[in-house]
């Protein structure tokens, strides 16, 4: 049975790389080098996720790597995971921190695993939860409402969570933490692998890398038959593993190393947070601890007007509000709205004009700051500082998930390819 597990796992890697590197959409080498690291993202996922199965012991884990996540991995925010059973009872605790936002949100199947998989079936934001005066809460999760206390239903079907931290201003809001039990063990005792949890996890990561790879590739297609450089009105939606009511707005560039982009959006102050941010057609976020491939209100500079613009370019255009496409000449565009006090109309539509890089200034108002190399070499310096602080020691969970990994590849024998789950923190 292992065996056979373990054949189905490398045919379903396989399958993924074919139905990845036969996406519509590349164009070249870099776009086939591009979608040989996002078959490593889509193993990496998988594999987490399966070591992550409950089997009377789960565990919160942060998702595979800080800056490796599928589906527009926000520089802005930690994820954490837990696999869950809808017939349990656990108790998720720890410091709520000073993060902008607080999302708990239970799932029916993972998101990206088919048709009707990733529906939210109930959700907890952090204006939601009992905070005690040391800053600590806790959330009892299971079917029936508990007596008092912060409660988050366990629906029929629900079989995993997604939280997120969300980070606005990163040199002030302090990450939390987060941990689960399970409050109705049989049995008290450390996880010890089997092997038939060692097939039963080999099958589920099989499952997912095959729908994940082609899940991402069918979204991939519909964006790029999107019009180059534009994006669409802003679109209300819920469920479905994104923020329980989040307004986006996806689009798509198109450029040449001397051109760039400005992206002209309206303030949104009734909107609690909102960024702007690049990926491949993929949804992989462009590298981000190095690169500037996103921005925050926090971060961006608004107009005296009351519009922020946005210069998407491969080189420093010199003013703030870059967004760097890390060389890359097409991508994607993505900006989203969170927890916003009226509706998105369609005057937040973004507004694009490509212009010549040369003559950047020409195309911004009079007013619009410079930014030498020096002062851009200071901000690149500070945000991968503040990034990773904020994912040092923030994965108690990952030497668990680690010694099941290692517990799986004694029971087969051999590696797990393609995967790289390895410590992967490095100190700031």
């Amino acid at each position: 049975m292992l065996g056979e597990s373990f054949e189905g796992y490398v045919a379903a890697i396989e399958t993924a790389r074919e139905t990845i590197q036969s996406s519509p959409f590349i164009r070249d080498d870099a776009d086939r080098a591009l979608g040989d690291q996002f078959l490593r993202t889509v193993v990496n996922w998988s594999v987490a996720m399966a070591l992550g199965l409950e089997f009377g012991y789960p565990v919160m884990q942060l998702l595979p790597h800080p800056d490796m996540r599928l589906g527009y991995n926000n520089p802005d925010n930690l994820y954490f995971v837990a696999r869950v059973s809808d017939t349990g009872t656990y108790r998720i605790s720890g410091q709520r921190g000073t993060s902008v936002g607080l999302l708990l949100v239970a799932l029916r199947e993972l998101p990206g695993n088919g048709p009707d998989s990733g529906v939210t079936t109930a959700f907890l934001t952090g204006d939601d939860l009992e905070i005690d005066p040391d800053g600590t809460y806790a959330i009892t999760l299971s079917a029936a409402r508990p007596a008092s206390g912060s409660w988050l239903r366990l629906a029929p079907g629900t079989d995993n969570l997604l939280v997120r931290f969300t980070f606005q201003d990163w040199s002030r809001e302090r990450p939390g933490s987060i941990a689960i039990e399970q409050l109705d063990p049989t049995e008290v005792r450390p996880f010890e692998m089997t092997t038939e949890d060692a097939a039963a996890i080999l099958d589920d990561a099989a499952r997912s890398i095959v729908l994940q790879a082609r899940f991402y590739r069918d979204y991939g297609t519909v964006l790029s038959a999107l019009p180059a450089n534009t994006m669409l009105a802003p679109c209300e939606t819920r469920g479905a593993g994104v923020h329980a009511v989040q307004w986006n707005s996806s689009g798509r560039f198109e450029l040449a190393n001397d051109e760039a982009l400005i992206v002209t959006i309206k303030d949104a102050p009734e909107a609690r947070y909102f960024d702007i941010m690049l990926a491949d057609l993929w949804l992989n976020t462009f590298e981000f601890v190095d690169h500037q491939v996103s921005l925050n209100r926090a971060q961006a500079r608004v107009d005296s007007d009351g519009r922020l613009r946005f210069v998407v370019s491969a080189r420093d255009p010199g003013v703030p509000n870059w967004l760097d496409t890390t060389g890359a000449t097409h991508g994607v565009l993505f900006a989203r709205w969170q927890d916003c006090s009226a509706a998105l109309t369609h005057e937040y539509r973004p507004g694009l004009r490509v212009v010549d890089l040369a003559s950047i200034c020409d195309a911004l108002p009079d007013d619009t700051r410079r930014v030498d190399r020096e002062a851009r070499a200071r901000d690149l310096a500070d945000r991968a500082r503040q990034l990773r602080e904020r994912f040092v020691a923030a994965d108690p969970a990952f030497p668990e998930i680690l010694r099941r990994r290692d517990a799986l590849e004694s029971l087969i024998g051999r590696r797990l390819p393609v995967q790289t789950l390895d410590p992967h923190i490095v100190d700031p």
